[in-house]
Formats: C-alpha cells, structure tokens, sequence
C-alpha cells in the first residue's frame, strides 16, 4: 500500500460492506452514532501521523515503484500456438443503437415496451446532433426483416454476433413477457445459425426497462432478483442461444451516469458527493446480480456460458504533472480498478474521500469454489485515452469542445504528432498488451468483446476533427494485428474477437451522429428496413482478416 492509498484510506466515510457468506448475502450493521464518532476520531490522528512520517514513506515508494525485470526461463514442452483468426469473430452492437428498440423513435414497429432513454432522449440537450435532425434517421429496422443483414455479415466472414436482448421490449411490463417481441428475436436467431453465425447475446447493455428505471434501477438492492429473474427466463425463452453476458461495462455505466449523460438514477443537479456514492451503490449491486446470475446458471443451464464485459478505461497523461496524474488515477479507479479487482480478488472497494466507502466481500474460498464467477471475460479496449490538464502555454492540443488555444485545459487529447478519435481515445495499439496481460491474470477465457477504430479523427496540428475512412481502416489494421500477434507471440489462445460496431446508422449515445465507429453503410428502404450495404476501407480490411487463416494476409491491399 502506498503513502497516497493510506493517507486518503484516512478521508473515507464509514464503510457500507456485503459480504457472501455460504450463498448468502449479508450486509454488515451500520455504524452507531459513538462508533462514527471513534471511526472519524481515529482516522483523524492516523492521517496526522501518516503525514508527519511521509517524507520517508514517499522514498520508499519511489524506490519501491521501481520495475523489476524478471527473466522466465523457458517452458520445455513449448504451449500449443492458437489458431488465428479466432473461431469467433464479427461484430458486436446494441439494440437500442442499431434500432432505436424501447424507444418512440424505434424502426422495428409496434413493439410496446419503453426503456429508460426514451424519455431521457425528449430532452435535445441529452444528445448530440445537428439542427434539423430526426431520431428516425439513427435507426434501422433488422429484426423485421434480417435477411440483407445476415448477408452482410456473412460477406465480412463473420462467425459470430454479439447483440443485446432489449429488456424493455421483451417485458414490456413487470412480469409480462411480450410474444411478438420473442417471435422477431428468435426468428433473428435462428436465421443467423441457420448462416453458421453463432449468436452471443448481452442482457443488460446500458439500457434498462423504464419500470425498473422508475422503480429504482440497480440503486436498489432489491432489484437485483428482478434482473436475475428476466435473465434466467430470457434462457429459457431462447434455448438455442449457449453464450451469453450478463452486463456490458458494468463501471462505465454508472461513471456516464454520475457524469450525467446516461439516464441518471438521481435527480438532476444532485451534488457531485451523492452522484458518486450512487455510482459505487449501482456498480456493486451489477456486480452482485452478476454473481447470482452465474451462481444460477451453473446449477439450471450446464450447457450455457455467462460471461461479463468489462473496459479497460486506463487513463494516461500528457504532461504528467500532479493534476493529470490525479485526473487519470480517479478516472481509472472509478470505471476499472473496482471492477478488476472484484474479479481478481473477490473484493470489490469503491472508495473516494468523503464520498464513498463501498464494499462488496467474498471469501477466499468460496470465491475460488465459484471460479472466480468468471465463466468467461469479455475485454473491451481502446487503448489507451490520454488526459492534459493544466497551462496550454499557447501549445494547441487536439481535442473535443475547445481544450486549444486556452489559457488552462482540461480534456482527452494525444501526444504530438498523434491521432484524437472523436469519441476520446488517441491511437496507441500497442495498449493492448498491457490489456491482454491483465485479462489473461484473471485465469478465466478471453473475449475481446469491443474493440475498434472511428472514422472521425483529429491528427495533431488540424484544427477539427473530419471523416477519414482511409484512417479508420488503417488504425484498425493495427489494433488487429496487434492482438494477432500477441496470441501467437504469447501462446495465448483469445476466443473470440469482436468489433465495434457494424452499422453506421446508428446513435452513439450521448455522441449522437458525432462518431463513426460504425465500418458498413446500410442502405434502407422507405420503412427503414436494411436492404443492402455499401463497404467502407475498414470493412474491406475486416472481412479479409476474418478469413480463415490459410487465406487471411491481413492487409489492407489484399
């Protein structure tokens, strides 16, 4: 533990802890008013010691942070080297994205069931767009009609389609199942096996009922049975579906909902201290829904896989002075450290100064019977967003809503002479190594379930940002072969590879029409249904590199 981890341990509230204990989930009693005051009191003179001896701690830890170099000796029997490209491959994407389902503005008509952003979309200011925009023209209709759409999967050599099973609309109401809604999802899954597209279905990805939204969403620890209790019947609804995850990105959920630009589960304008406190609340009750999901479907479904996303949102630093690093260590404590640790560990501990103390405890051994409740991991990765915090000192730095020119700025951006996408990442497919290192740690199978390039970039010295398909196709060549050649290098087998997205049309949450991660331009009709598809530099690239391996070069020009 380091001198910074120990003086701020000193600032935290009382701690709010639930433990599993035998398959039982026990929340610890609250402190009494005596015992606060002995916590505080405590945690008051240990802060002033802690101070009085850092200067000898911080030496310790400088030389202490120093990397080691191990060398391994080699294995005498070399590891089998994984086939590449993976067995699974294609693309991954949202319902509600894709098609706008559990919205007004939905195109697969007449479906009932509402979701939280249909009414967080009413609101412009939610959503980035242009003037004289129409909702209508993000979404495209697939499960009415997904014939054009599996053969554009199929054209990109695709074996695989991780999608969301929209909550809202297959239960409309609290217990109510809606049929037609079952009917368009299972004829969806049926068309893409009858293809040979395995389908890997995500339940809970961003998006929640709005009954359950109203109802308290994932703040109240008793909706965590509401949410095991559709999962479970979801696998009953579509028993040809053997690959599923439970939540997308558990931490960034509930970090873009303190940052206010997901549907937030407190009213607006709630201070930052209690939008904090409601993020770690949320994070922690997923994560136990999550448990009890796999817990369940070990004993119901041997024959089913559930598995969890998770991003691996590190931040690094332009200039590395002390309110980057600060920037960068909150940001990455909040949407990956948690989170991590919890799968890695059994401890999940959200803990900022003056704001959160949550934690969430399974012991070792019953940690270890649940295998680590990881039937699989699913990385999600864009390595790695780089923060600027502090003087410009006239410099221009790339980046979103005015961080050039100014006298102080604060914001995504990249190094000189590098890249900025839209949506905040900068280039750098050399990440993933790091990433991949750290999934494979969790000792359980590897997915990269999200991972990918957008088409609007700004290189460092533009003034904006501007459309270059050729840039996307390039950057994800890199990311490609980058995860290639770590899995051949390392003898690490990575099951599935999946990028996002596949269309185009489609809202990018809070981003709107903004980004384009999307690689395929559907061509629809006048009921918006897809009815073909024009490739793009990145698609062209994606469908060569899923061939299989004996006809694969990966390279752009082939």
């Amino acid at each position: 533990m380091t001198t910074w981890t120990r003086l701020v341990r000193c600032l935290l509230p009382p701690p709010q802890t639930i433990q599993l204990k035998h398959g039982h989930y026990e929340t610890d009693p609250d402190l009494s008013t005596m015992q606060k005051v002995v916590y505080y009191t405590k945690n008051f003179f240990t802060l002033i010691a802690l101070l009085l001896v850092s200067p000898l701690t911080l030496i310790y830890d400088y030389f202490a942070h120093k990397k080691i170099t191990v060398h391994q000796r080699e294995p005498d029997i070399a590891p089998p080297q994984p086939t590449w490209p993976p067995e699974y491959r294609g693309f991954a994407s949202s319902g509600l994205q894709t098609s706008g389902l559990g919205t007004k503005w939905s195109a697969t008509p007449h479906l009932k069931g509402k979701c939280d952003w249909d009414k967080w979309m009413d609101i412009p200011a939610h959503v980035i767009h242009a003037e004289g925009f129409d909702y209508k023209d993000f979404f495209t209709d697939i499960l009415s009609n997904p014939t054009a759409y599996i053969k554009m999967l199929k054209s990109q050599n695709t074996t695989a389609l991780r999608f969301s099973l929209e909550w809202s609309v297959i239960e409309p109401q609290p217990g109510k199942i809606d049929e037609k809604a079952v009917a368009l999802y299972r004829t969806f899954i049926d068309q893409l096996l009858e293809a040979k597209i395995t389908p890997f279905i995500t339940l809970c990805h961003f998006v929640v009922p709005e009954w359950f939204y109203e109802s308290g969403n994932f703040l109240k620890t008793e909706n965590i049975d509401r949410f095991v209790q559709f999962a479970l019947r979801a696998m009953e609804l579509f028993p040809k579906v053997k690959d599923w995850w439970s939540f997308n990105e558990i931490g960034i959920k509930s970090f873009q909902q303190m940052r206010g630009v997901y549907p937030t589960d407190l009213p607006q304008g709630s201070s930052l201290s209690r939008r904090v406190h409601a993020a770690g609340i949320s994070t922690r009750n997923m994560l136990m829904a999550h448990c009890r999901l796999h817990q369940a479907v070990a004993k119901r479904f041997p024959d089913r896989k559930v598995g969890v996303t998770h991003q691996w949102l590190k931040m690094d630093t332009a200039k590395g002075n002390w309110l980057e690093k600060l920037s960068a260590y909150y940001v990455t404590k909040f949407c990956f450290t948690p989170v991590y640790q919890f799968f890695k560990e059994g401890r999940y501990s959200f803990e900022f100064p003056f704001m959160a103390n949550i934690q969430f405890v399974v012991p070792k051994e019953e940690f270890e019977d649940n295998n680590h409740f990881l039937m699989r991991i699913g990385v999600q990765a864009y390595p790695m967003p780089m923060v600027k915090v502090g003087l410009t000192r006239g410099q221009t730095y790339p980046g979103i809503e005015g961080i050039r020119n100014r006298f102080f700025t604060m914001g995504a951006t990249c190094e000189p002479g590098g890249v900025l996408m839209r949506f905040g990442p900068r280039w750098r497919a050399s990440g993933m190594d790091e990433i991949l290192d750290e999934a494979f740690e969790l000792k359980a199978p590897v997915y990269i379930t999200e991972y990918g390039s957008d088409a609007k970039i700004q290189k460092w010295g533009n003034s904006r940002f501007k459309i270059d398909d050729e840039a996307q196709a390039y950057y994800l060549q890199q990311l490609t072969e980058r995860i290639r050649d770590y899995s051949l290098r390392t003898s690490r087998e990575i099951k599935g590879l999946f990028c996002w997205s596949d269309l185009r049309r489609q809202l990018e949450w809070e981003n709107g029409h903004e980004c384009k991660l999307g690689i395929v331009e559907p061509i629809v009709n006048e009921k918006r249904q897809m009815i073909g598809w024009t490739p793009t530099p990145a698609s062209k690239y994606l469908a060569n590199a899923y061939r299989p391996e004996e006809a694969s070069s990966c390279s752009l020009t082939a």
